[in-house]
Formats: structure tokens, sequence, C-alpha cells
């Protein structure tokens, strides 16, 4: 049973945390094993070959073994970062597929031409949480079986973490962009809240606006308003309903704000622009 758990462990070459100002500097050097690199506090400087990447607070990077790389502090108060060196004995390479929950953001690190993978950690995320548990487990109470037992946790954390950003990257935002659109198209004349739309595709607000304005230009709340107005025209050109009726079947709250965004958009009031639109058929 322990030869068993032995040889899916990795080998932990080091675990560091490290403080230091911008006067500090590193020069490059070469590891055989992965290394791990946390910021915790400041902002860093990173030097990958000859590729410089600017890490900042919470941003969580994994080289290669046999990777030329070096860091400087730039930020003006000290940074603190994490450093973790590993590596797999061979029987433990051997079963990466086999423990892919473990080890899987390995074979996308090994998959990808870059030296190295980086994404942003999120203050209060599972990674977070289990780094803070694994340097006090290193510092306090030395415990090697616990310490790598935690260590697992964090790999399986990452992988599923790496796991969810490679997804993400493969997906068709398009398709996405335009089903937003399509449901805007088909209830403009709702109280709609692009919060709730969020909510319902498991997606922040901000992530939903991004997509939408990177796909049409725009953003889906402009959107949403260009939409009512233009419909809002249609009623005004060619109805006689009470302009209150329009705002109202146009999704606006009330007449006043019906009257102000209209106004925005077009330069005239609604009853202007049905004046002007009258006016031109006479």
């Amino acid at each position: 049973m322990i030869e068993a758990i032995n040889n899916i462990l990795p080998v932990i070459v080091k675990t560091l945390e490290r403080v230091h100002d911008n006067s500090w500097k590193m020069d490059y050097n070469v590891h055989d094993s992965y290394e791990l690199i946390f910021v915790k506090k400041g902002n860093i400087d990173f030097w990958v070959e000859e590729e410089r990447i600017e890490l900042k607070a919470g941003d969580l990077l994994i080289i290669k073994p046999y990777t030329r790389h070096k860091f400087e502090v730039i930020s003006c108060s000290k940074a603190e970062f994490v450093v973790m060196g590993f590596y797999l004995k061979p029987e433990s390479r051997a079963k990466v597929d086999e423990l892919k929950e473990i080890y899987g953001f390995l074979n996308v690190l090994e998959s990808i031409s870059s030296r190295f993978y980086f994404f942003h950690v999120r203050k209060r995320s599972n990674i977070f949480f289990c780094l803070e548990s694994i340097l006090h487990e290193a510092k306090e109470n030395k415990n090697d079986i616990l310490l790598y037992i935690k260590c697992l946790e964090l790999f399986i954390y990452i992988t599923r973490e790496i796991n969810s950003l490679e997804m993400t990257k493969n997906y068709d935002y398009s398709l996405l962009a335009r089903h937003i659109k399509e449901y805007i198209d088909n209830n403009y004349m709702e109280d709609i809240k692009m919060g709730d739309i969020a909510k319902r595709l498991f997606m922040s607000e901000s992530t939903l606006s991004r997509i939408f304005k990177n796909h049409f230009g725009v953003l889906p709340k402009e959107y949403l308003l260009s939409k009512r107005i233009e419909k809002a025209k249609e009623y005004l050109s060619m109805s006689n309903l009470k302009i209150s009726n329009i705002a109202m079947m146009c999704g606006f709250s009330s007449l006043q704000r019906f009257n102000d965004i209209f106004k925005k958009y077009t330069g005239l009031s609604p009853t202007q622009y049905r004046k002007l639109i009258l006016q031109g058929l006479e």
C-alpha cells in the first residue's frame, strides 16, 4: 500500500517563500525540475529564455525543466512570492495518463510549444488556500507525508483550473454572442437585466459584455437600447398608439426614461419624431 502511494507522489525539490525589494537581481539559471512560481504581493518581471512576462499579485506560473529563467522585482514595495520545484519519478511519469486528475496539467504543459504556462489565481480560490497551507506545513510542522498530500491536492486544483481555461479557449464564443443577441431581439420588450442572462450562462456580467462586444462591437446594454429605439421608431411611424403605450411595449420602465433615451439616440423627442415623419408623408 505504501509503495503504491509512493509511486504516485512527486519529488518536491524545494518549497520556499521569498521576500525581495527591487534592488534584488537574479542571474539566469536552469533546473532539471518543474518550477512553480506564485506571486503573493508586488510585481515581478519573469524572463523565460529571452521572453519577458510581467507577473502581478495572484499570478501563478509553471515552467518546464531545463528552461533558462530569471526574475526581477519591479514594484516599488517588496514583492512576496512562492517558489516550488518538483519532478516525477519514472514510476509516476509512466502513470501520468492514469493519474490525469492529479497530473493532467503537466500533459497540457508538455503539449504546448511555450516553455511555460501561467494564469491568475483568485484570492479565495482552492489553489490560493492550498498554497498557504503548504507553506505553513513546510515552515511550521514539517510533516513530509502531509506536505506531499497537500501538494497532490494542489496539483488536482491546478489541473482543474487549467482544464477549464483550455476548454474556454476552445469554446466558440461567436455562437454564444449570437445566442445572446437572439435572446435580446426576441425579448427586448421585457425587463431584461444582463446580470440575469449572465447567471443563466454561469458567467459574470463583465465576461458576457466582453464576449458580446468582441463579436458585435457594442455592449449588450447598448444593443438592447438601440433595439428598443428602432422598434419605437416603427411604432411611431406606423401606428397611432399613445407614446406611453409605445414606451411600455418597447420595454422602457417609464415614459420619462423613454423620452430621455429616445432623444439621446435621435436628437428628437418621440412627439417631435412622429410629427416629422407625418410631415414627410404629407
